[in-house]
């Protein structure tokens, strides 16, 4: 019995020891296979390749650090593909030190961003961050700042829609903390959106370095650099667009109080084939006869009141020191939002309620512009089902009647009210309520309705409550009795924000938080995103 007992014991003492000699012997391998990877890194900085490969050489061929270098050698020549093959899967290994981990996605890092994948660059950037934060070295800190910089390399060159897209792509939030700190960088206010961001992400790596984004970004001028005029030529073919053009005025001019800016305004309104035929406040302004802009201001705003207008919003830069803004509250920026709203909550088919109206028309127009440019289809697809009714409608009109019955005829996921405000509300008791249904900005005039209760909306933050903004401004919009001029001043007041950020060209993009929306200002154009909102029985909330 006691023979057996020893013999047990030796016999598990052999095979511990065994095991800590393999493990031993692995240990010693990995080390060796380091130095020599090691020395292959060495050899290709100084770019000998026949001395990295030799190095290669040293290491066993099933060595994950073979590998490794091998990856490495097919990177420096310019073997993306090879080099992909080579390192992509290294990543599941287990006995990588911290330095082959760090010099894995690095490497993979420089590969996807030279195959202009920004994502998959920034993940294993990420990923570095990660390692190196694990690595006890006196060197960590100026390879942590290093890495940062890189980080930022890549997500300053995008615009705004493509942070966005790559934001939505990924859940991580190291990840996103990092591209929600590139979108606060292009708002024109940086102060601000900065502090805002550190607010959301305290422990974030990324905290110290945004810092130094105050540092490194050009001193920003939050003024107009000359107190010239600023001259605004307008169309008029009513007395609503007169009113229009006034309430932008109003608001050009309270943003320009609340600046304590000495520019004075002038407007001149042009006929249709655009000959000045009136000048108010500045009948000594030289103008230009085909554009009607003064040939003197270096500020020209050419205000579109025709929501349909083909021409988006645009900065121009003259030889003259001028700059013309084309700026207007377009359809086109409201249609784009609702089917934004539809693509993020899934829907695909929509049924759209409209009339035979001359507004009611131009709705639908724009709404089925901005679906067919998001989902890539011409204009003979079959996502909607369009039910048209009378113009004028009356409570008693029999077109109600089967009303849902029409809508129901095909499926769909939500229901768009492409007409008049008080049609709207004679047809809303006969909707299913549970169809999400949405409805362009002409549906708010008013704070709370009842009848349009669950109804979402295009609107601007400015009209949206609680709104500060509201309350600085109510001194000045005392005499503006509607929503649709309580716009257009509003639209004035950001008109004078993007002549601020636009006062030189500019290969970057800049993001105003509007009255009007989110503003982005890039060389190519200057796009507006308002905000959605939603009826309720205690009045309008902001989604």
């Amino acid at each position: 019995m006691t023979n057996n007992l020893i013999n047990t014991i030796l016999a598990t003492c052999l095979l511990f020891s065994s095991l800590n000699l393999a493990a031993a012997q692995i240990s010693n391998s990995n080390h060796q296979a380091e130095a020599q990877l090691l020395v292959g890194e060495t050899c290709l900085k100084q770019a000998n390749t026949a001395c990295a490969m030799t190095a290669l050489a040293k290491i066993p061929s099933n060595s994950p650090y073979a590998k490794l270098l091998q990856g490495e050698i097919a990177y420096y020549n310019q073997a993306l593909d090879q080099t992909l093959q080579l390192l992509l899967p290294l990543q599941a290994e287990a006995h990588f030190t911290s330095g082959a981990k760090i010099s894995l996605h690095q490497h993979l890092a420089k590969a996807f961003a030279q195959l202009q994948d920004t994502e998959q660059a920034l993940i294993h950037l990420l990923e570095v961050d990660i390692a190196l934060a694990k690595t006890p070295s006196s060197q960590q800190k100026d390879a942590t700042a290093l890495n940062h910089k890189q980080i930022w390399d890549l997500l300053s060159k995008l615009s705004q829609i493509e942070l966005v897209t790559i934001r939505g792509n990924n859940t991580d939030e190291l990840f996103q903390g990092w591209v929600d700190l590139a979108l606060a960088a292009k708002h024109q206010d940086l102060s601000s959106s900065l502090k805002a961001w550190k607010i959301s992400y305290q422990d974030h790596p990324a905290v110290a370095f945004s810092s130094s984004l105050h540092i490194h970004k050009a001193e920003q001028t939050l003024k107009l650099l000359s107190d010239s005029e600023i001259v605004i030529t307008f169309k008029t073919t009513s007395d609503i667009d007169s009113a229009k053009a006034e309430a932008f005025k109003l608001g050009l001019q309270t943003a320009l109080s609340h600046q304590e800016a000495n520019n004075t305004i002038h407007i001149s309104r042009l006929t249709n084939d655009e000959t000045n035929i009136n000048e108010e406040d500045s009948p000594s302004v030289n103008t230009d006869i085909n554009t009607g802009a003064p040939t003197t201001s270096p500020y020209h705003i050419a205000l579109q009141l025709d929501s349909e207008a083909d021409e988006a919003n645009s900065i121009q830069y003259h030889a003259n020191k001028q700059q013309t803004l084309t700026i207007g509250l377009h359809l086109n920026n409201e249609a784009e939002q609702l089917v934004k709203f539809a693509t993020s909550n899934g829907i695909s088919h929509v049924a759209i309620l409209t009339t035979e109206d001359e507004n009611s028309v131009a709705l639908l127009k724009h709404f089925s512009a901005a679906w067919q440019k998001a989902f890539n289809l011409n204009e003979n697809h079959d996502n909607f089902n369009i039910i048209t009714l009378p113009k004028h409608l009356a409570v008693n009109d029999p077109s109600l009647l089967d009303i849902q019955t029409k809508i129901s005829a095909k499926p769909h996921d939500m229901l768009l009210l492409a007409l008049p405000a008080a049609d709207a509300r004679i047809i809303k008791p006969f909707l299913n309520v549970g169809t999400p249904t949405v409805a362009f900005s002409n549906l708010h005039d008013t704070s709370t309705d009842i009848a349009l209760h669950a109804v979402r909306f295009v609107e601007i933050p400015f009209l949206l409550q609680p709104n500060a903004e509201f309350t600085k401004h109510q001194n000045s919009i005392t005499q503006l009795n509607s929503n649709e001029l309580l716009r257009w001043y509003a639209l004035g007041v950001d008109a004078l924000s993007i002549l601020v950020a636009t006062q030189h060209p500019s290969e970057k993009e800049v993001i105003i938080n509007g009255l009007t929306g989110k503003i982005s200002i890039n060389p190519a154009d200057i796009t507006r995103q308002p905000s959605m909102a939603r009826y309720t029985y205690e009045g309008i909330t902001k989604e």
